[in-house]
């Protein structure tokens, strides 16, 4: 027997729409703080988008769920809303406790009860319309006040629209109160290390508090994150460093220093190993001005740099070139290494990779740099040893992105670059460029590809990104050059036949008269 799941939905009364509600409405566009360790959150900080509810999101009155029950030949659709007493009623399963539930666990708990009922039934539900309540946030924050809140907002949301932390408070030491229980949330560990522990779903009734700023230490030297730190709980060297990512490379970890500001107003220094990760009984307490430095390596490696189209690897600096990834990364040049030794370090060459045109910056120990062109064409595909140069320390090898487009240059009226595309021929791209000149000599017009080779464009093989279509000039055009050479001609004959009658003429009758 097949059961239709398709009959008369409940009507249900839909809450009002909080984002009508004027605290709820977008903030004005923020900015994150460029220094770490002052003011984790200012004014000028962009508002994340509004993220939907996940499995772990927990229901509660006011909630609207979206609920759809697939079953073996219909489905139905429905909205239906989370009561006071954390029920919801889905004809034809009837009432089902939901609230307190995780959307994970009430989809679960749902779904048995529709397969007690039905022989085929398929449920999933979603979150249409979250519930929204009152926060109060105080404290060292720009907009203190109670903020209507939705419950798929988090604490880090909350205190963005109340305008962030001022400079006075503290990113590390923020109250939250719900109910009986209070609890300290570390704001700054959350921004820098992704912590969500940190920055928990505002709930019905919470209290926000953000108090005065607590003593702080500087980090400084070769560390991932030098800057001025609140400190936390515990107030150690070791939560700190592992908060800040620890040392650089090249950090010279068995040679860090901390400078501490006595009762006395005298400072004092002492040496930290942090060769290896501090443990329980090696940490060392932090106490407020205290000044952590850790020196770079007193004697560096040999090093080459690579820069653009290669693979790179998962330390690499990844940015974008014309569109394509490329990397900027160094490494430590061992003796006797070549271009193909830091080409494999660097994971390769990628597709896109203009191999021909690669290139080492070299600083000339006596005069200027030099730039030595290197065709890794034929270094990796024809195995010419010739092109495998012996790298030197602070050489910037560059493997350049090939460019996706043809050139036309000339005697045309729209000169410049164009999209390569494999069908297109040079007299389209000529035609793209708007067409020859009056001056174009079209018999002469040459394709030049990026390997050198030149060819007449009748003859020229089918087009790659990177070639030159180059349409030259004629010396003379015709009877309109004759012309215009001829009027010219004319012209300065004339003016200088009028000068010599001015002048000459005059000079002559002056003569004359003194005669």
């Amino acid at each position: 027997m097949v059961v239709c799941l398709l009959g008369p939905h409940a009507a249900v009364a839909q809450p009002p729409n909080p984002q009508a509600n004027p605290a709820t409405s977008p903030q004005p566009a923020q900015a994150l703080p460029t220094a770490p360790g002052a003011r984790p959150i200012s004014p000028n900080i962009t508002m994340p988008a509004r993220s939907v509810a996940g499995p772990d999101y927990r229901l509660g009155n006011g909630d609207v769920l979206d609920v759809q029950i697939a079953g073996r030949l219909d489905i139905t659709r429905l909205q239906v809303i989370v009561d006071p007493e954390g029920l919801v009623n889905i004809p034809p399963l009837g009432a089902i406790e939901v609230g307190g539930l995780t959307l994970l666990e009430a989809n679960r708990r749902i779904s048995e009860r529709a397969r007690s009922l039905l022989r085929f039934a398929d449920v999933s539900i979603a979150v249409s319309v979250p519930r929204a309540f009152e926060v109060v946030v105080s404290g060292e924050v720009e907009r203190p006040g109670a903020i209507q809140a939705l419950a798929i907002q988090r604490l880090h949301e909350l205190i963005l629209i109340a305008g962030g932390i001022t400079p006075r408070g503290s990113a590390r030491h923020v109250v939250v109160t719900q109910g009986a229980t209070t609890r300290e949330v570390d704001i700054l560990r959350f921004e820098l290390r992704g912590d969500l522990d940190q920055n928990p779903y505002v709930l019905d009734g919470m209290r926000i508090h953000v108090p005065a700023r607590a003593a702080a230490v500087t980090l400084a030297g070769a560390v991932r994150r030098p800057g001025e730190y609140e400190l936390g709980s515990p107030a150690s060297l070791r939560e700190l460093l592992e908060l800040t990512g620890g040392l650089a490379p090249g950090g010279a970890g068995s040679d860090a220093r901390l400078t501490r500001i006595g009762p006395d107003g005298r400072k004092e220094t002492v040496s930290v190993d942090l060769r290896r990760p501090l443990s329980a009984t090696t940490d060392v307490p932090l106490q407020s001005a205290d000044t952590v430095f850790v020196p770079s390596l007193s004697v560096l490696q040999d090093v080459v740099e690579v820069r653009g189209a290669f693979i790179g690897t998962a330390e690499s600096s990844k940015t974008i070139t014309s569109g394509k990834p490329t990397i900027v990364q160094r490494f430590e040049l061992a003796q006797g290494e070549r271009v193909r030794d830091v080409v494999v370090k660097a994971g390769g060459a990628a597709a896109y990779a203009d191999l021909r045109l690669t290139f080492v910056d070299r600083a000339g120990s006596t005069g200027p740099r030099q730039r030595v062109p290197i065709d890794m064409q034929k270094l990796l595909v024809e195995k010419d040893e010739t092109q495998n140069v012996l790298l030197q320390n602070g050489d910037v090898l560059t493997l350049p992105v090939v460019e996706d487009k043809v050139y036309v240059v000339g005697e045309v009226k729209s000169p410049g670059a164009h999209d390569f595309r494999p069908d297109l021929t040079p007299r389209e791209y000529l035609a793209l460029s708007g067409g020859p000149g009056n001056r174009a000599k079209i018999a002469s017009t040459t394709v030049t590809f990026r390997t050198g080779r030149t060819y007449a464009m009748a003859e020229a093989p089918p087009l790659e990104p990177g070639t030159v279509v180059t349409v030259p000039e004629v010396a003379v055009k015709w009877w309109q050059d004759y012309v215009q050479i001829a009027s010219l001609l004319a012209s300065l004959v004339t003016a200088y036949t009028g000068i010599f009658i001015l002048f000459g003429g005059g000079l002559g009758n002056t003569n004359n008269n003194s005669n």
